[in-house]
């Protein structure tokens, strides 16, 4: 037999859950068009890999981070600026993507295949597109506020990100060269760049080495680890980038 008051509660709740998620909808649109694309400066090394390293919503920061490190390699060294490529949300965290995270990922178009005549030949033979970026994953004690607002989820970033640079870099960045540009936007380096520019584009480097080589002109070499499987070495003289290999 039909229970009125029974469907007038189970109405109830679906209309209020409703409404509680319509909030949380118009939280997640509002972080998605301010955070989203925005950049910051990396106060910690982050790892490659598709799970990325947690963070609590107490600050406190994953304690398997070098370990992940070890195992996966690094992807971004503190002092580099990232851009916020992906966010997503959860009932307990915020997934945050940076720079594509650190997962490597095959193109559309490599799934495509064209031929006649029942061959068929891959549209593009190339190989995935290496990771360059990380993964943060925001975890909350218990759920993500259903009003989380944009400056709220930056200053819970905080421990690994620093926002704050943001301004100064960019002025720095649209002050440069077109081409130079480009490559920092890249997070590549070019052949007649600076060390600042060198820094906008990879960070600060892990080791430095200073030579004189068989001229006696003064040389200064830097190395970056956790390029993908590779080692970066970029050598400069009189403060310009005149070669760079990775091994």
């Amino acid at each position: 037999m039909f229970n009125r008051p029974f469907w007038a509660a189970v109405l109830g709740l679906s209309v209020s859950a409703s409404l509680a998620a319509q909030a949380s909808k118009d939280a997640k649109y509002k972080i998605l068009g301010t955070v989203l694309a925005q950049q910051a400066e990396a106060r910690v090394p982050m790892p490659f890999g598709k799970d990325g390293f947690e963070l609590s919503d107490a600050g406190v920061v994953d304690k398997k981070l070098d370990q992940l490190i070890k195992k996966n390699g690094q992807a971004v060294e503190p002092g580099r600026m990232v851009t916020i490529s992906d966010i997503s949300f959860s009932d307990d965290k915020i997934e945050i993507e940076l720079d594509g995270g650190g997962k490597n990922k095959r193109d559309w178009y490599n799934n495509i295949e064209v031929g006649m005549g029942g061959a068929t030949t891959p549209i593009d033979k190339k190989d995935e597109t290496k990771a360059k970026g990380s993964k943060i994953v925001l975890k909350f004690a218990k759920k993500v506020p259903a009003e989380i607002k944009p400056e709220l989820l930056r200053e819970l970033l905080g421990p690994v990100l620093d926002f704050t640079t943001h301004s100064s870099v960019q002025s720095a960045i649209d002050n440069l060269p077109p081409e130079y540009q480009e490559a920092v936007k890249a997070r590549e380096v070019r052949i007649g760049m600076d060390r600042d520019t060198v820094i906008m584009a990879l960070g600060r480097p892990d080791n430095r080495f200073t030579d004189d080589d068989d001229h006696g002109v003064h040389q200064e070499s830097w190395l970056y680890r956790g390029r993908g499987t590779k080692a970066l070495f970029i050598w400069f003289q009189n403060d310009v980038v005149i070669k760079f290999e990775q091994f």
